[in-house]
C-alpha cells in the first residue's frame, strides 16, 4: 500500500531513440533557441554520453550555450539508463572558427539545475 504513490508520482523514463527523437523538439519550443545540429548518444571511457551540436551565434554564444545544457539536463534526467556525461558542441557562425566543445558530469549537472 505505501508503494502506490511512489509509482504514481515517479517520473517517466525514456530509452536512448525516444530521447533522441525529443531532443529537437525541445529546441524548436523556444524562439530563442539556438540551431540544433545533431543529437547524439554513445558510450566512452567516462560512460554514458547525451551530445548537442549547436549552430551558435557570435553575439549569443554564452545564451546558446547555456540553453543546450539546460536541455541537456532537463531531458537527460528522464533517460532509463543515467548519462555520465553531457557535452555541448558549438559550432560558430563566424568562418573558419573551431568548435568548442564544454562537457560536464551529468550527475552534477542535474543536481545543481534541476533538484536546486
Amino acid at each position: 500500500l505505501l508503494l502506490i504513490p511512489l509509482v504514481i508520482f515517479a517520473k517517466p523514463k525514456f530509452n536512448d531513440a525516444e530521447i533522441k527523437s525529443m531532443t529537437p523538439r525541445y529546441f524548436q519550443r523556444n524562439h530563442t533557441a539556438p540551431k540544433l545540429m545533431g543529437v547524439n548518444i554513445y558510450q566512452n571511457r567516462q560512460g554514458r554520453v547525451y551530445q548537442v551540436d549547436i549552430l551558435v551565434d557570435r553575439n549569443r554564444s554564452n545564451e546558446d550555450m547555456g540553453f543546450a545544457y539546460s536541455a541537456l539536463t532537463n531531458m537527460g534526467q528522464y533517460a532509463k539508463k543515467k548519462f555520465n556525461q553531457f557535452i555541448v558542441v558549438m559550432h560558430s557562425d563566424v568562418r573558419g572558427e573551431p568548435p568548442q566543445v564544454c562537457i560536464g558530469k551529468a550527475k552534477c549537472s542535474i543536481d545543481t539545475f534541476i533538484h536546486e
